[in-house]
């Protein structure tokens, strides 16, 4: 099995003039776009059921330690998009392989998110023990770190999966991805928001299919999202490369 290779985004960081031009030189397989997969649809179906199954599986045990869940997250993503991509996997194998490879980066990145949400936590604490202006400005300031958790997170651990990048560089890259690209944006954010919402305002929901999130339903959401992921890199790609033309 042939490891993917990430991109060293050489263009990340620096100014444009168009907002979305901030992720270049993301690679697809060779394969992708050009030999059109002739298998029966249900074949495919199949297939994709099962390395879904298979990576579900595989994330679920990867996040067990609770600090790889970033590490999981950027390893669930980097074999999706690797699969969609038309390249030949070893899910297990593949798995195993990204998970070492973006260990480090990832998990520092969900060690800052965890830390946020902490300051965000005690933020609301205070909110509800003090009143008057102080409580309406730290409302408002909660409110504002909010809708940046909320516009960053989605796009984070896939920019880790695909680039090579500082820190610093994949969280500003990953918010204005979100600005740049807010239809998909949407579609990514109410895709992982909306069913874990719903586990958690109807408890009794999550009782009757919990086993669903352990076999299948991570793995189904970081699938489905990995198309939407696969065409804001390559549209951002085509993008500055039309930008170069021109200039």
């Amino acid at each position: 099995m042939s490891n993917s290779k990430k991109t060293n985004n050489t263009s990340i960081g620096k100014e444009s003039k168009n907002p979305n031009n901030q992720i270049s030189n993301y690679r697809m397989s060779e394969n992708d776009n050009k030999n059109a997969d002739t298998r029966p649809i249900l074949r495919r179906a199949m297939d994709a059921f099962g390395n879904i199954f298979g990576l579900n599986v595989c994330f679920v045990i990867s996040c067990l330690p609770v600090i790889t869940i970033g590490a999981s997250l950027a390893a669930l993503y980097s074999m999706c998009i690797r699969l969609q991509d038309g390249r030949e996997e070893t899910v297990l194998a593949g798995y195993i392989t990204e998970f070492k490879k973006n260990f480090k980066q990832a998990t520092q990145a969900f060690l800052v998110i965890l830390v946020y949400l902490v300051v965000m936590l005690g933020e609301y604490i205070m909110i509800n023990n003090v009143d008057g202006g102080i409580s309406t400005f730290y409302t408002y300031i909660l409110i504002v770190e909010a809708v940046l958790f909320c516009l960053v997170v989605p796009f984070v651990f896939p920019l880790i999966a695909c680039y090579e990048n500082t820190l610093i560089n994949t969280f500003k890259n990953a918010f204005l991805l979100s600005i740049g690209y807010l239809g998909s944006w949407i579609k990514i954010f109410i895709a992982w928001f909306a069913p874990t919402a719903f586990c958690i305002i109807y408890p009794m929901l999550f009782i009757y299919i919990w086993y669903l999130w352990l076999l299948l339903i991570f793995g189904a959401i970081a699938y489905g999202t990995s198309f939407t992921v696969r065409k804001v890199f390559n549209r951002n790609k085509e993008l500055e490369e039309n930008t170069e033309k021109d200039s």
